[in-house]
């Protein structure tokens, strides 16, 4: 039987879809795309006002480049009876869209090599993820060809690298979740020493540095002693200031802010402006001043509520980044990748002390919080616009770690 190669979190392997958990949530309130082979199916079932019915309650997406279900008024899928799927009911699971087949599976190919992951907007995959107190641990493996090909539960995502850069790629990935879960540093020791790697990366890249070049680089980066010695007093050299972080984040929060509003449940919005002081006046403007005063005055509990969640969010960071495939994920500089990547981090790590400074510290509410937050901004092309477009001119590294942490 012929196999691939895969590299994954060992998580992969544990998981297993439980809709009790969830109440369908995979089912609502998002973009559910329709491959073209599967509206094929659709269009063609027997008799024709059936294949009708079924079509009619789905849209072409030109930006997409695919058909998506229009939900009904509650936000679910037209499709769902009872927790399960009618269309799976009545046809069978080959009449499953690859989106609904694999859900919350990511897979990207690099070459003939290929990597697995899951989304976080799957209660069910965030509770296993980000609750594991221990550091993700990652495996390589074979899969069979009837769990890899595209009638399996794989839908498959080819990125535009080269094939003969899997290689280089898989040790650039190794260092950058090495240094994230280095428990010796803080996450904000850790991020600045991202960025560093980054930034190096940045410049071999930039001037056609060789791969052995890259390859003595990252090694440099695995050295204990340069993580815990010279990496470590420049991370510990930065001053945080107050004004100049909520100055700059708050452009991107305000157009988060806008988006999160849209959703049925805003006790988390709500939980997020009052712990940050977040009031507009009556000409709907806030004032920085304000809300960098509020900021310092939480320091003390913002530094209780790292330490103590700090397993949490460093499996939020590692999943992410191998997730999303930084620091390619975006056709830009390795430098608007890190931003990216940091600047979404350093606002789901403020909605996060939120949501426990004000009490919402269960398990369930973090959950809740957690599948709220990324349904509403995970794969939101609108959103990463215009984060791009706020960064446009900002390609210094140094600065984006001396203003963010």
């Amino acid at each position: 039987m012929k196999t691939y190669f895969y590299f994954q979190p060992e998580y992969v392997r544990e998981f297993q879809c439980d809709g009790s958990k969830c109440d369908a949530r995979c089912c609502k309130g998002w973009a559910i795309t329709i491959d073209a082979a599967t509206y094929k199916k659709y269009s063609r079932i027997k008799p024709k006002d059936k294949a009708k019915a079924i079509t009619s309650r789905m849209k072409f997406d030109s930006e997409r480049g695919e058909y998506v279900v229009t939900l009904n008024e509650k936000f679910f899928c037209p499709f769902l009876s009872k927790g399960l799927c009618s269309l799976q009911l009545e046809y069978g699971e080959d009449f499953l869209s690859q989106t609904c087949a694999t859900y919350p599976r990511r897979t990207h190919a690099i070459g003939n090599f290929f990597e697995r992951s899951l989304t976080l907007t799957c209660p069910v995959a965030a509770e296993l993820i980000l609750f594991n107190p221990e550091p993700m641990r990652f495996e390589f493996l074979e899969v069979p060809d009837k769990i890899h090909s595209k009638h399996g539960r794989i839908e498959i995502t080819k990125l535009p690298v080269k094939e003969n850069a899997a290689d280089l790629i898989r040790e650039v990935q190794i260092t950058m979740i090495t240094i994230l879960q280095e428990r010796r540093l803080t996450l904000d020791q850790r991020l600045i020493l991202l960025g560093l790697f980054l930034d190096k990366l940045n410049e071999n890249q930039k001037y056609g540095q060789d791969k052995e070049t890259i390859l003595q680089l990252i090694a440099g980066y695995r050295l204990e002693e340069f993580l815990m010695g010279d990496a470590l007093d420049f991370a510990q050299s930065f001053d945080f200031d107050a004004k100049r972080f909520i100055s700059f984040i708050m452009r991107f929060i305000s157009y988060d802010l806008d988006i999160l509003r849209r959703s049925e449940d805003l006790r988390f919005l709500i939980a997020f402006e009052e712990v940050l002081g977040i009031k507009p006046d009556k000409n709907n403007k806030i004032f920085l001043s304000e809300i960098t005063a509020n900021f310092e005055r939480l320091a003390d509990a913002r530094a209780d509520f790292l330490a103590k969640y700090s397993s949490f969010l460093e499996n939020y960071l590692v999943n992410e980044l191998f997730f999303s495939f930084y620091p390619w994920k975006f056709k830009e500089s390795f430098t608007k990748n890190y931003a990216m990547f940091l600047i979404s981090y350093k606002i789901f790590e403020l909605m996060t002390f939120a949501t426990v400074h004000s009490g919402l510290d269960s398990k369930e509410d973090l959950l809740q919080m957690v599948d709220w937050f990324m349904m509403k901004t995970d794969h939101n092309p609108d959103l990463y616009k215009r984060f791009l477009e706020l960064l446009k001119g900002v390609d210094d590294t140094y600065l984006l770690m001396v203003t963010l942490l």
